[in-house]
Formats: C-alpha cells, structure tokens, sequence
C-alpha cells in the first residue's frame, strides 16, 4: 500500500511539571527526581486548559503516547490522563516485541503509553547537579572556557554525559517510528480501512523535546538554538500543507483550525 502523502497529524511535546531541582537552576538528567507540589499544580492546569474533548489535545484522535521512564515525566504522564478511557495499555517500551508489537493486531486495535529511554533528558555527565554558572566554572577551571562563557550544548555536549550525535541518534530512531506509524490504515472486515487516530504525544524534558522540534524539522544539533519550554508547556509539531514530506515546527494555532 502506498503512503498517503496528505496527512493531518500533530505531535504534541509537552514538558514535565516543575521539580525542586528546576526551580534552582540544576541541570536534571539521570537524576530520578519527583515533580514538586508545583509542578503537579502546573501539570493540572495545562490538563484543564488544554487536554480533553474538543480542546487542543483530545484523547480520542491521540494515536500514541510516547514518555521518559523518569518519575517526573510518569506522573506528568498519569496527570494529563490520556487513559482516562480505559483504551490506553501502559507499556515499558522493552516489553513491545512481546506484547504491543509494532507489526501486531495488537498493536492495531490498542493506543498505547509508552516509557521509552529514547525520551531521557539529554544526559548531563559531570555536570549533573549544577547550575549554568557551576558549568561555566568547571569549565574555565579545565582551560576549556577563555576570556567568558562558551559552552553551547548543541555543540560540546556534555563531559562525562552525551553528545550531540548520540541524542540526535536516539531522537532519530523515535521519528522514524512516528513517520512509519503516522499514515497506516487499520483494516476493518470487509477489507476496507479506516485511519488510525491520527496524533502523537511526547513527554519528557527540556532539552530532549528541543533536540527532538529540531531534528523533526530536519535541522542537525550543531545548528542549535535554545528552543524553551517552560514546565508543563505544550509544543506543536506537524507538516506544512499537511504533507508528510515536509515536516514542521508549528509556531502558533489558530483557534480555527
């Protein structure tokens, strides 16, 4: 069968809640740290705001829902409720080949959620813990900064931590996913189809859904700037003229569309 072209689908990458760690400053990957009573606060908010029927992201068109296995973006996650219908299994993504594979009928008839490591926050190394301006100084203090602050993440990655091409490696892996996904049919008896639920949602962090708007829009990390999301803040990705060949960053919606 042959890939429809035209495509309505958005995928919607929304930030965890605030954590404690956030609120000070600190560069949070690989530490497993719990939203704060703020961060659930703001989580409820963009719930209220945002997700639900007839608001910008309703459960029922979501195809699939994509989160880091790290507790802050699980209880974001839980939060929004996109299981609220009971047609939403909660998957390790490990577990797949065996129960929601992606060639299944399983996979077919089910949306599911799942925890994925290629959603992780964009792995700090040594610099874990620390604010921007302890950056800084741990790298003047190794000669690696002269004359004022350099470190660009999109560039020097972190030391200890992960490269540009290693995110960008594991961010690719989750579009080609998604773009496979995007416009299959679901065959129905009789042998007609019908399209699937046709949006995407990722949770996760700060840096992993930026790395992610950039590489969606075919941009490499080394051309990157610092696209913000605030917590618990909603981006939007999708396809200029809706055509799947040409994928987009979605700057604004109208509240026509």
């Amino acid at each position: 069968m042959e890939l429809d072209q035209t495509v309505t689908s958005r995928i919607f990458l929304i930030r965890h809640g605030a954590t404690e760690w956030s609120t000070r400053g600190l560069h949070t990957s690989v530490t497993d740290v719990p939203l704060s009573a703020e961060g659930e606060k703001q989580v409820r908010e963009t719930k209220e705001k945002f997700v639900g029927p007839g608001k910008l992201i309703d459960p029922v068109d979501v195809r699939k829902v994509y989160c880091s296995p790290y507790q802050r973006a699980r209880k974001t996650c839980e939060i929004l409720n996109f299981s609220c219908d009971g047609s939403y299994p909660v998957v390790e993504e490990h577990e797949l080949p065996k129960n929601v594979g992606t060639t299944s009928q399983q996979t077919k008839q089910v949306r599911p959620i799942v925890y994925t490591d290629r959603l992780k926050e964009w792995d700090y190394g040594e610099y874990e813990g620390k604010t921007i301006e302890e950056v800084h100084e741990l790298r003047r203090q190794r000669n690696q900064e002269n004359g004022g602050p350099t470190w660009n993440i999109w560039l020097d990655g972190c030391e200890g931590g992960e490269s540009p091409q290693q995110v960008s490696d594991r961010i690719d892996s989750l579009i080609r996913e998604i773009i496979r996904d995007i416009d299959i049919r679901d065959p129905i008896p009789g042998g007609k189809t019908l399209p699937k639920a046709k949006n995407f949602v990722c949770i996760a962090h700060g840096h992993i859904l930026a790395s992610l708007a950039l590489r969606w829009a075919r941009q490499p990390l080394r051309n990157g700037m610092r696209l913000l999301m605030e917590t618990a803040g909603i981006a939007v990705l999708g396809f200029e003229h809706d055509n799947i060949d040409e994928p987009a960053i979605i700057l604004s919606r109208s509240p026509h569309a």
